[in-house]
């Protein structure tokens, strides 16, 4: 007598129990437990490929499905599950049953094993995912989630009505005797089905070893690779029989088939030894498919694996799955959220984490191109901004042409100190509040920097700007990934043109592009750098649209380049140059500042005539004075015209050598430092060279001046960009004038950095040798500041 079959046609939002399964027979053994098969549905959508059995057991519709023929393993059950409830938008909860390789000695062949949180682990554990580690060790990687509390639930219940009463799966093995006769004979235990456990070191004997003669009590059809009739039965493990078991614990899938009992013995006992079964599916559906897992154990995961057993492991894996669900309250599963419902929040999820891996993934691309970020000094310089100051510039007529037409130059000389790099700033700041919502509009910027000459090529400037447009994106544009695809296997870095070529890709995307340059005079002129980052820049604009704005001081090579541009002059307006020193008047606290407050503003601004910086040195050089009389002297003969930041930079040296001898020996060591080396210099690492002490063989951290006394010795010569953690000279004329006079001013400044330099490479700690891993290595980068390694046979 078959299962009774229902007329009445249901939809797919009828079903709410999902059933998965590996193989055929497993399907089999499910559809013999269904109390009541439904016709198929009509149809189903086009993208489906799963085959579904649909039924009922108790007052529960399920929908039985079963994975490709041939196709085993966790992504193929995730495929299946994932369809199964896209085509039955109502399934809450889900089932893995199936058959699985047992762990001795606990458990033995035809028990059942079902899947339930043990400790640490959910229930399930993907054994084979993970990562290698040093010494051949293996490190299992991510979780799986465990199966849905109303399962649990339902488990306790049953696992007392077993303590009670005993399982009904007998009852129901017979009750498949009599509904599907013809199955009795395969999945029904028989004498024929042997109990047999080889000792784990005692592997599977394929022929035999003496002679060829088949035993006679072995049947000549059976196939002989999964015959154990050459093993030694004296390595047999000998056990009392007993009835089957039912086990509650975890279980370890993978995607391959394990059939050694070693590697099955050791992967338990790196479980804690609470593995009871081994299969190939289940880790692909606990994170797609909040399911339990219940395994019928048909072999020992060893080399002995055969296939005796697994029709009869199936059947009782599938009787148990009937009686749970007797334990299953219907209300209780309508109240359940669905699992497609539950998958398009995961979904959604996994789709962040993945974004965010894919950014991570982009950053490393953006900084391939170049580590270069001039966002710290944009920061840096905006602070430094006077609120209100530069804003004629925003206001002007020249600048709202060239920001409202495309393809528009504008052009800003202005002499040195004039607060160009702070207009530059002023400027950046402005439009990319104004464009901060148009995602179509790309803005990037540099900051040329004489020090930085080694990092500012024509080709790191055009990679700075790619990385600018490019990061701006959504997603990094598909030719950026391309160029890194090119570029990194060979470990070559790319060339101007192929750069230039995926800029202008890159600012085609945009519907319009702005590109701020300040500082030119300050990119490099050797080989030709200056002219052909100019011309590629051009170029750019020409075929992209691009507006340029630029600074420089008035030289002549670059202010020809920019003939017919629309020009405007920068120099400091007598109002920002007030306010300035109105704010820093105030901010001082110093009475006799206050006292002189409006004769400070006049004087000092008349005598700037347009040059910020130099209100800046004579603001300090007020700081100092401390009687009416030195104040009124200081006021009436402040230096004017070309010489006039020679003066100032000469008072500010008068200023120093007043100090303390330990004052004046810190600011001299500050700022030779800083003026002989090859780039700027970190915080940290001037820090770490006014410590090291000649003859030395280790660092002396107590020895480190503070930063704030190394700023304040100096006479306001030198300035922190606290974004970048960078110390250096307040300003370009500044390096101008201690180049010229560092022979008189510091004429021992290089023998003594080189003698640094080497003490430092002489500390025991580099005794060692190299470092032996990345570890390693960047601890002694973050403890000792390598400036000498580099630079030390070139201070």
């Amino acid at each position: 007598m078959a299962a009774q079959t229902a007329t009445e046609l249901r939809t797919s939002d009828d079903y709410t129990i999902g059933w998965v399964c590996a193989l055929p027979k497993e399907q089999t053994a499910a559809t013999a437990m269904l109390d009541e098969i439904h016709a198929d549905l009509p149809t189903k959508p086009p993208n489906d490929t799963n085959a579904y059995t649909l039924g009922s057991i108790g007052k529960h519709n399920i929908v039985i499905a079963c994975l490709p023929k041939g196709r085993l393993g966790t992504s193929s059950a995730a495929t299946v599950a994932i369809q199964m409830v896209r085509t039955f938008p109502s399934i809450k909860i889900g089932l893995m049953v199936g058959i699985g390789g047992g762990i001795p000695h606990k458990v033995r062949l035809g028990d059942v094993v079902v899947s339930t949180p043990v400790g640490q682990y959910p229930g399930v554990v993907q054994w084979d995912f993970g990562k290698a580690k040093e010494g051949g060790k293996f490190e299992r990687t991510g979780t799986l989630n465990s199966p849905p509390t109303l399962l649990l639930t339902a488990l306790t219940r049953l696992e007392t009505e077993h303590e009670l009463s005993g399982p009904k799966i007998p009852e129901y093995l017979d009750e498949l005797k009599q509904k599907w006769p013809r199955l009795a004979t395969k999945y029904l235990r028989s004498d024929s089905l042997a109990d047999v456990l080889f000792k784990a070191d005692y592997s599977h004997v394929n022929e035999a070893i003496t002679n060829t003669e088949v035993p006679p009590d072995v049947d000549d059809g059976e196939e002989e690779e999964e015959s154990c009739r050459f093993c030694d039965r004296t390595n047999v493990v000998k056990r009392k029989p007993r009835d089957m078991c039912i086990y509650y614990g975890l279980i370890a899938s993978g995607n391959q088939v394990i059939k050694d009992a070693t590697l099955r013995d050791t992967l338990n006992k790196d479980l804690g030894g609470n593995v009871l079964c081994v299969e190939m599916e289940a880790a692909g559906l606990m994170n797609n498919f909040p399911c339990i897992v219940i395994r019928g154990i048909c072999d020992y995961a060893d080399s002995h694996k055969n296939k005796d057993w697994q029709e009869h492991a199936a059947v009782v894996a599938a009787a148990f799955a009937k009686e749970l669900l007797g334990y299953v309250q219907l209300s209780d599963v309508e109240g359940e959220r669905p699992v497609r419902d539950i998958l398009n929040q995961v979904h959604d999820n996994v789709q962040s984490i993945k974004s965010k891996m894919n950014r991570k993934e982009d950053l490393e691309i953006l900084d391939w191109l170049t580590p270069i970020n001039y966002g710290p000094q944009q920061s840096d310089f905006i602070n430094r901004r006077q609120p209100g100051t530069g804003q004629w510039l925003l206001d002007s007529l020249d600048f709202q042409k060239w920001l409202e037409t495309s393809q528009q130059t504008l052009f800003c000389p202005g002499i040195p100190g004039a607060g160009k790099t702070i207009l530059t700033a002023a400027t950046i700041n402005d439009l990319i509040t104004r464009f901060q919502n148009d995602p179509s509009v790309g803005i990037a910027y540099l900051y040329c920097n004489f020090r930085r000459k080694d990092e500012q090529k024509a080709q790191d400037l055009l990679a700075s700007l790619l990385k600018q447009l490019s990061q701006g994106r959504s997603s990094l544009p598909d030719n950026v990934r391309s160029l890194y695809d090119n570029h990194k296997e060979k470990r070559t870095r790319p060339s101007l043109d192929e750069i230039s070529r995926t800029l202008q890709s890159v600012a085609s995307i945009y519907s319009r592009v702005v590109i701020i340059v300040d500082a030119l005079d300050e990119c490099q002129v050797s080989d030709g750098c200056r002219m052909t980052f100019l011309a590629e820049i051009f170029s750019l604009q020409t075929k992209t649209g691009a507006n340029l704005f630029a600074t420089s001081r008035p030289i002549p090579e670059i202010t020809e380049r920019f003939r017919g541009s629309i020009t405007f002059e920068i120099r400091a307006h007598n109002e920002d140059v007030q306010q300035y020193l109105d704010c820093r008047i105030s901010q001082s606290g110093q009475k006799l500042l206050q006292t002189y407050r409006e004769e400070i503003k006049t004087k000092i601004t008349k005598a700037v005539d347009g040059m910020f910086l130099l209100a800046q040195l004579h603001f300090e050089s007020a700081g100092t004075k401390k009687t009416p009389k030195k104040m009124k002297d200081m006021l009436n003969n402040l230096a004017t015209g070309p010489k006039a930041y020679d003066y100032a930079y000469e008072e500010a040296m008068k200023r120093i050598a007043s100090h303390d001898a330990g004052s004046e020996e810190l600011a001299k060591q500050v700022l030779s430092w800083i003026t002989c080396s090859k780039r700027p210099l970190t915080i940290s690492e001037l820090q770490y060279a006014l410590a090291v002490e000649a003859s030395e063989a280790e660092l002396d951290e107590d020895n480190l001046p503070q930063i704030e006394d190394m700023v304040s010795v100096c006479a306001g010569l030198v300035t922190v960009d606290e974004e970048s953690s960078t110390i250096r000279l307040v300003h370009y004329t500044t390096q101008e004038y201690f180049e010229r006079t560092q022979n008189d001013l510091f004429p021992t400044a290089k023998s003594e950095i080189t003698t640094t330099c080497v003490t430092c490479l002489s500390f025991d700690v580099f005794k060692s040798g190299y470092c032996q891993t990345d570890d390693e290595f960047e601890k002694r980068l973050q403890s000792h500041k390598l400036y000498g390694a580099r630079y030390y046979n070139n201070p």
